[in-house]
């Protein structure tokens, strides 16, 4: 005769969870439509692209299971290596193009004298910000022309040597597209950094400035430090938004000449829009992923350890 067991009594830890989910089982009813919406346009377009990229699938029929084939595709494709090397390039360029303008804008606004005048240049900054990202581009592909605004203006200043169309030669068109806009500081990291530069005491300031640590010295040992957060997030955000970006050259250059401009998420989109070889850029867009996801989980680690 077997006797019954009796069910373990809850831990206390448990009785606080059970207590914590009643008292607010309105907040998680409210957050629920949208976690639904999240979890439909989000969540399962990737968990698409992960099962479909082990088929053939053309976009509109799903096609056999193809294993590995379109990752092996992927690492041995050639232009998926020039595209690789191009991103390499972007993301490390883009990198000090999201740090170095940004900090130096913030703190020359920081030290600027009087409240009104921050407010003014910080508005001044931030206003392109409304400006739609695709009239930068048509704009600034127009300065790139052989007749266009750059070209003239080398030409004024004697420099008509320096002639040249961008966009057309295999040497210029890549750093061309990484470089447009400059000096264009991103709004975004720039109030961060001020809001980092404000957030410190004055005391630090004032500690600083008794110790003979002012000007660039300064800068370089007390507001570098002490916005290790704000730089880290900018940085981490720049590697990720320039690893998947490629309007650009969409819209610019369609990825060459040759494919001089190709980067693996034109190379994604391209294959599955005009080749219908969805398979393959869904393998694509899932070594992009896994990318990110180390490059996050590695910038996590690095940040912790620091800490």
């Amino acid at each position: 005769m077997t006797v019954p067991v009796s069910p373990r009594p809850p831990t206390d830890r448990s009785l606080r969870r059970l207590r914590r989910l009643r008292s607010g089982w309105p907040a998680y009813l409210f957050l629920l439509p949208a976690l639904l919406l999240v979890a439909y346009f989000s969540y399962f377009p990737a968990y698409l692209a992960v099962t479909r990229a082990f088929t053939d699938w053309d976009g509109l029929n799903v096609g056999g299971f193809t294993g590995l084939e379109n990752f092996r595709r992927a690492v041995t494709d050639p232009v998926m290596g020039e595209a690789t090397r191009n991103m390499l390039v972007w993301v490390a360029l883009g990198l000090v193009l999201a740090l170095v303008p940004p900090l130096l804008v913030a703190e020359l606004i920081f030290h600027l004298r009087g409240r009104r005048r921050q407010y003014a240049y910080r508005t001044l900054f931030v206003a392109p910000i409304v400006i739609p990202s695709l009239v930068l581009l048509l704009v600034w592909g127009t300065f790139y022309r052989s007749d266009g605004l750059i070209n003239t203006l080398l030409s004024a200043v004697g420099l008509g040597g320096w002639r040249h169309d961008w966009l057309s030669d295999p040497g210029t068109a890549l750093y061309s597209l990484i470089f447009l806009g400059f000096p264009y500081v991103d709004a975004f990291s720039l109030l961060l950094l001020y809001a980092g530069l404000q957030n410190i005491p004055q005391d630090v300031f004032e500690a600083a400035r008794l110790d003979g640590a002012t000007g660039w010295r300064r800068v370089a040992r007390v507001d570098l430090p002490l916005l290790r957060p704000q730089l880290g997030l900018i940085a981490l955000l720049s590697v990720i938004g320039n690893m998947q970006y490629f309007v650009s050259p969409l819209v610019l250059t369609s990825g060459g000449p040759g494919f001089a401009t190709t980067v693996p998420a034109l190379l994604m989109y391209t294959t599955a829009t005009r080749s219908g070889e969805y398979g393959y850029a869904m393998a694509v867009a899932v070594l992009l992923m896994v990318a990110v996801a180390l490059l996050t989980a590695a910038s996590r680690l690095m940040s912790r350890r620091a800490s």
